[in-house]
């Protein structure tokens, strides 16, 4: 649905493009200096190479050092290998990895200078590469002439590859320097040369340039039409503030005041809308008091919100009434929050209003769950939240929302530490309803809280009781797990070992199961078999590989598997390799996405393509096609483990060892479990980050970041920006663990709780059950930290089972 639109703007910014008929200037080819010398008084003395690495062995450790952010490492491994190595091909690309690592780190003059070595190259694929950062280095520098020269023989020497990219930088350049005609032409250019037909965002920054150009009407010709083919109502109101920001400064109040109504009306939830009602409200336009008061709230702007809503509600509306009480209430309760005022019973108020008001109301769920929540979460009344979950149960037992209401009414009796009537109001779940997914937890956390009373005869028919209300395996392995435990406890040691067998048996690498066999052999959890070999090299396993492809997909033998083999032909494969070559990691991955999406149905070329995101260091794309592989197959779960073990070490890779093993044994910390946390967080992935805002390979947030980098007194020049580098969240990730370790005695799941849930609730949660770790886990209140407490164990096991002694699997 989307192309006839996408079409239609391309063919205006054709006609745009033809109507202004912009010249692209091109810049002066930057001659290659084959006179520079290479660098002496900086260049990092080089450490003597190894016998077993060659030469194009250290470039490419060197380019997997750069991608680990290691440039110091990167800088030594290419110094290496133009120290063993004479051929000009080698020296070339070494050269070029020298440039690119000093450019990384920002130290601009040895960049230039190994950069001009490399640009000077026969090989065109090094030379254009150079040119690409050397337009970067002279960016950095204020060279701007010279940047775009560079861009420019970098077009010439690797035409049809990334133009799209490479004209839309240029059109920056030249915006910034106020050259907006040739910052237009390339634009446009850039524009026809995107390989998708033209982005949105391109299109938004050319009509931004005609804008500043002074050509307003092309500009809102533009706009409009960006508005009128967007789906994305954040571009919607943007188009719209810019309208009507051209309107205003041209004096037509009443053009510019519709299209900032129009923000105002239909996006209340974008930041541009808050722009454009701040104007209206200066300008004593009238404005729809409830899209107001939920523009103010979506901003934060809380009082005012709460001041916009009464001035709604005095209106006496018909429409959005409910909606009114409900922000209203959400509002009131965050503006007291950040007064250091409790207006909470004011919100709860305002909500039971709604509730009371307004049964039919699509709210009427949300401000029951607001209450509860609010009353445990923000007043720490646990026993009044627990009462409104049961009085929701009492009025509205027919509802869906009703088992899931009466599971939160015994977490909240939990919290009180009222264990007896957690337990009996859990244990109603199987009783009313049956057929509820909140069941089997119900009966199962009302054993839990049972043990911890201490009544381990009471407990184990409750377990016992789960079991029956469960097909699952993992449920079924953790209601066995308990089972064994009651019998432990209990004096029954022979019942409990029998027990713990079956718990064993019933989810094979699944969490319990682990546990019951930890048990079963008086092992702590999350240890380490006792001789394990994380050997990266894929090769021994490969061929097992290939003949399982062919055999299970029925691929004739003179099919090619070799890699990039065939994908070496595909335009976004070469994309992806030049994005990634020049460090453009995002675009890279995003074309190799593109390639994996399109190749689910192709097992030889997600195979090879598999193999080539393993070797350029791609890892989590990599995992991602090759478990999508397994599972066309039927291969999912622990069956997925079946597969020959080439595709089981690609999803439990031995990756960043260089970086990881020093900091492992630094900290004393396993190399597995560091690796399992890692699978767990980024799932490889070093340019990562998450809504809540951690960041890289090991999910660091900005504020422990800081905390670490003061604390060991690196990297030198900290920013934000370094928990990007896969060796720095390393670092951080495995000293905070660490330091977790060290306060908790070693007990590994309060310090996993600690770095996923948070270090105050750890503290609580340990405080409640400080000798069990099975107990410890299920008296975690947070689902997510439970499962990832779970997940890491089962990842870590599978390491040591894939790289431990084949023997013993």
């Amino acid at each position: 649905m989307r192309k006839p639109k996408q079409t239609f703007l391309f063919l205006l910014i054709l006609t745009l493009a033809a109507c202004s008929q912009p010249v692209i200037e091109q810049s002066p080819t930057i001659a290659a200096d084959s006179s520079a010398l290479v660098p002496t008084s900086t260049a990092t003395p080089a450490p003597t190479p190894t016998p077993t690495s060659t030469p194009v062995e250290l470039t490419n450790d060197g380019n997997l050092a750069i991608l680990a952010g290691d440039y110091e490492t990167a800088l030594k491994i290419f110094q290496a290998a133009l120290s063993s190595s004479t051929d000009p091909q080698l020296v070339a690309k070494n050269n070029l990895g020298m440039g690119q690592a000093y450019f990384e780190q920002g130290n601009y003059g040895p960049a230039l200078d190994y950069l001009r070595l490399a640009a000077a190259a026969e090989d065109i694929t090094v030379a254009g590469r150079a040119q690409y950062l050397l337009a970067q280095s002279y960016t950095r520098l204020e060279r701007y002439d010279e940047a775009l020269s560079a861009y420019d023989t970098y077009l010439q020497l690797r035409p049809g590859l990334i133009d799209s990219h490479i004209y839309a930088l240029k059109g920056d350049l030249y915006a910034f320097l106020g050259d907006y005609t040739q910052a237009i032409a390339n634009y446009q250019e850039s524009y026809r040369a995107d390989p998708d037909g033209g982005s949105e965002a391109l299109a938004i920054k050319i009509a931004i340039t005609y804008e500043d150009s002074g050509d307003q009407e092309t500009a809102l010709a533009l706009y409009q039409d960006i508005y009128n083919t967007s789906d994305n109502g954040y571009t919607s109101a943007e188009m719209d503030l810019r309208m009507g920001r051209i309107y205003y400064a041209r004096e037509q109040w009443d053009q510019a005041y519709a299209y900032f109504q129009d923000a105002v009306t239909n996006f209340p939830y974008a930041y541009d809308a808050y722009t454009a009602l701040v104007t209206l409200v200066n300008d004593n336009v009238p404005v729809d008091e409830f899209q107001r008061g939920l523009i103010n709230y979506n901003v934060g702007n809380y009082a005012l919100s709460v001041e916009a809503f009464d001035r709604y509600l005095a209106t006496s509306p018909v429409e959005n009434a409910d909606a009114t009480l409900y922000y209203k209430a959400l509002a009131t309760r965050a503006a007291g929050a950040g007064n250091g005022e409790d207006k909470t019973d004011e919100a709860i108020a305002l909500w039971w209003q709604l509730i009371e008001t307004y049964r039919s109301s699509p709210y009427f769920i949300d401000a029951w769950e607001d209450i509860e929540y609010t009353q445990w979460a923000y007043q720490g009344e646990y026993q009044q939240a627990a009462e409104t979950a049961l009085r929701f149960v009492t009025r509205h037992s027919d509802e869906e929302e009703a088992p899931a209401f009466l599971f939160l009414a015994g977490r909240s009796y939990e919290r009180a530490g009222m264990l007896a009537e957690a337990s009996a109001t859990w244990q109603r779940l199987p009783n009313e309803y049956p057929s509820a997914e909140e069941t089997f937890q119900g009966i199962y956390f009302a054993g839990i809280v049972t043990v911890r009373m201490g009544d381990w005869a009471a407990a184990q028919p409750l377990f016992s009781r789960a079991l029956v209300l469960t097909a699952d395996p993992a449920e079924t392995a953790a209601a066995y797990l308990w089972i064994g435990k009651c019998q432990e406890a209990l004096g029954e040691m022979s019942k409990a070992v029998d027990t713990w067998k079956q718990a064993q048996l019933a989810d094979p690498f699944g969490y319990y199961s682990i546990r019951a066999e930890d048990l079963l052999i008086g092992q702590d959890p999350l240890t380490d078999p006792v001789t394990y070999d994380l050997n990266p090299d894929l090769t021994p396993y490969r061929q097992d590989a290939e003949i399982w492809l062919r055999e299970t997909f029925g691929l004739a033998v003179d099919i090619n598997l070799e890699s990039p083999g065939l994908l070496a032909n595909d335009p976004r494969f070469q994309r992806g390799l030049e994005f990634w070559s020049l460090g453009l990691y995002e675009e890279g991955k995003a074309e190799f996405e593109t390639l994996r999406e399109a190749f689910a149905n192709d097992p030889a070329q997600t195979f090879r393509l598999i193999v080539s995101l393993v070797d350029i260091g791609l890892y989590r794309t990599a995992l991602v096609a090759t478990t999508n592989l397994l599972k066309s197959t039927g291969l999912e779960g622990e069956l997925a483990l079946d597969a020959p073990e080439f595709f089981s070490r690609i999803r439990f890779g031995a990756y960043y060892l260089d970086w990881l093993l020093p900091e492992a044994e630094a900290e004393d910390f396993s190399p597995l479990l560091l690796l399992s946390v890692i699978r767990q967080e980024s799932a490889y992935e070093g340019f990562i980050g998450s809504s809540a805002g951690a960041i890289g390979l090991m999910q660091i947030m900005p504020s422990t970041g800081a905390e670490r980098a003061t604390l060991l007194n690196w990297p030198e020049d900290y920013s934000i920006a370094d928990l990007y580098k896969p060796y720095v969240s390393i670092v951080f990730g495995t000293n905070y663990l660490s330091h977790w370790r060290t306060y908790f005695d070693d007990d590994l799941y309060a310090t996993l709780a600690a770095y996923n849930g948070g270090p105050g609730n750890a503290i609580a949660w340990q405080s409640l059950a400080p000798d069990d770790p099975d107990l410890l886990l299920e008296t975690i209140r947070v689902e997510e930290t439970r499962n990832y407490i779970r997940l890491i164990t089962e990842v870590q096991y599978i390491y040591g089972w894939l790289y431990g002694d084949p023997a013993e699997r």
